[in-house]
C-alpha cells in the first residue's frame, strides 16, 4: 500500500510539472513568434521594435539581483513564481492599452522584470525533485510538454488570431500567466533558499574548465535563436505566407521536438553531452544558410528539424550538463547564469541589432547576420567544450 501511494504521489507530482511546463511554453508560443507582429501592428518602426524586444532580456538581466534579494527574504520558490506570474499578467494588460513608444518600453521592462525568474526557478524545482527520486534523466520527458504547449499556442495564434493580433495578444498572455500563478501554488517546496545575489563560492565555477567561454558561446547562440524567434513571422509574411501556413511552420518545429525529447535518455547513454551540444551548435548555421536562399515559405517546413535538434542541445542537454557541473547548492544560480547568457544578453543584443539591420536593409538581411553570429558561436563552443572535464565542479567555498 505504501509503495502504491508513493507511485501515485510521483505520478501526481510529475503531472503538475508537466502542466506548468505546458503553459509556460504555451505563453512563449504566443510571445516569441508574434510579439514583433503585435508591435508592428502598433505602428512602431523596425528599429523601435528591435529596441523594445531587445530591451526585454536585458531588463531581466538587470532585475536578477532584486529577485535574489527577494529570494533571501521570502525563501519560498512557489510564492516567487506566483508573484512573478501575476506581475507578468498585469504587464500583459498594459500592452493592450499602451500606444506610445516610451510607455511601451516601460511596460516591457516591467514585463521582463517579472518574467525573469520563472524559467530558472521552475527548472530548479523540477531538477530538485528528479534528483530526490533519482530520475534526473527524465527531465526531457517533462520538458517535451513544453514543446507541445508551444506548438498548440503558436498554431492557434497563427492560424486563428494573427489577423486580430492587436485584440487578443495581451489578453491571451495575461490569462496564461494567471493560470501559471495558480499551478505554481501546487508545486513542491523543499525549503531551500533560492539565491541570485549571494555568489560565495561561484568564483571556483567561473574559473574552472572554461565555463566563462561556455557562457560567451551561449550569448552568440542565444542571439541567433532570439532573432529567429522574434522575426521569423515577419520574414514569412514578407515571403507571402498565409496566416495558417505561418502557424503550421512555427508549430511544427515544436512538434518535431517531442519525439526527439523521448529519445534523449537513450542518446545520453550513447553520446557525451559535449558532443550533443556541439551538434546543436553545428546545425544552426546550416539552418540560417538555408534561410538565405529560401524564397518559397513552404520550404521552411523541412528546415524546422534543425530547430528541434538545437532545442534538444541547448534546452535539455545543456541544462543537464550545467546541472552536472555545478554543486546542487548552486543549481538555481547555475541555471540562471546560463539563462542570462542565452536569453538575457544573447537574445537581447541579437534582437536589438537585428532590428537595426532590418531598418537599414530589409527583413531578408537578418539571415546572413544570423549566419555570422552562429559560426562565431560554434567556434567558441568548440573551444569551450574541449576544456571541460567530466567531473562536477565543486565550489571552493560552500557557504
Amino acid at each position: 500500500m505504501v509503495i502504491y501511494l508513493e507511485k501515485l504521489d510521483r505520478v501526481t507530482m510529475k503531472f503538475k510539472f508537466k502542466l506548468f511546463i505546458f503553459f509556460q511554453y504555451f505563453s512563449i508560443g504566443i510571445l516569441g513568434p508574434y510579439m514583433a507582429v503585435f508591435l508592428t501592428e502598433k505602428d512602431f518602426s523596425s528599429a523601435q521594435i528591435g529596441m523594445l524586444i531587445g530591451m526585454m532580456p536585458i531588463a531581466s538581466l538587470v532585475f536578477q539581483p532584486l529577485w535574489g534579494y527577494l529570494s533571501d527574504v521570502i525563501n519560498n520558490r512557489r510564492y516567487l513564481l506566483l508573484i512573478s506570474s501575476l506581475g507578468v499578467a498585469l504587464a500583459s494588460l498594459g500592452l493592450v492599452l499602451i500606444e506610445s513608444f516610451v510607455l511601451m518600453l516601460l511596460c516591457l521592462i516591467l514585463f521582463s522584470a517579472m518574467l525573469a525568474p520563472i524559467s530558472a526557478i521552475s527548472t530548479a524545482i523540477i531538477l530538485d525533485y528528479l534528483e530526490e527520486i533519482d530520475k534526473l534523466e527524465e527531465y526531457s520527458l517533462i520538458r517535451l510538454w513544453g514543446s507541445l504547449g508551444f506548438a498548440v499556442s503558436s498554431i492557434m495564434m497563427g492560424g486563428l488570431f494573427l489577423d486580430q493580433v492587436l485584440v487578443y495578444f495581451g489578453w491571451f498572455s495575461a490569462g496564461i500567466y494567471l493560470i501559471l500563478g495558480v499551478i505554481s501554488l501546487f508545486l513542491p517546496e523543499k525549503g531551500k533558499q533560492f539565491v541570485y545575489s549571494r555568489f560565495n563560492g561561484l568564483d571556483a565555477i567561473l574559473k574552472t574548465n572554461r565555463f566563462p567561454i561556455f557562457l560567451i558561446s551561449s550569448i552568440f547562440i542565444g542571439a541567433t535563436i532570439g532573432i529567429c524567434g522574434n522575426f521569423q513571422t515577419l520574414s514569412l509574411q514578407s515571403l507571402g505566407a498565409s496566416s495558417w501556413l505561418i502557424g503550421v511552420i512555427i508549430s511544427i518545429q515544436a512538434l518535431l521536438e517531442i519525439p526527439m525529447m523521448l529519445v534523449v535518455p537513450s542518446l545520453l547513454k550513447r553520446f557525451s553531452m559535449r558532443r550533443l551540444i556541439l551538434i546543436g551548435a553545428l546545425v544552426l548555421p546550416v539552418r540560417w544558410l538555408l534561410y538565405i536562399f529560401i524564397k518559397n515559405p513552404v520550404w521552411v517546413i523541412p528546415t524546422q528539424i534543425f530547430n528541434s535538434i538545437a532545442t534538444i542541445s541547448f534546452f535539455v542537454v545543456a541544462i543537464a550538463f550545467i546541472d552536472k557541473l555545478i554543486s546542487p547548492k548552486w543549481r538555481a544560480t547555475g541555471q540562471a547564469l546560463y539563462s542570462t547568457a542565452l536569453w538575457g544578453i544573447g537574445a537581447g543584443l541579437g534582437v536589438y541589432l537585428a532590428g537595426n539591420v532590418i531598418e537599414r536593409y530589409d527583413i531578408a538581411a537578418i539571415w546572413p547576420f544570423n549566419l555570422s553570429l552562429g559560426l562565431i558561436g560554434l567556434g567558441l563552443f568548440y573551444v569551450a567544450l574541449r576544456g571541460f572535464s567530466d567531473k562536477p565542479i565543486t565550489p571552493a567555498i560552500d557557504q
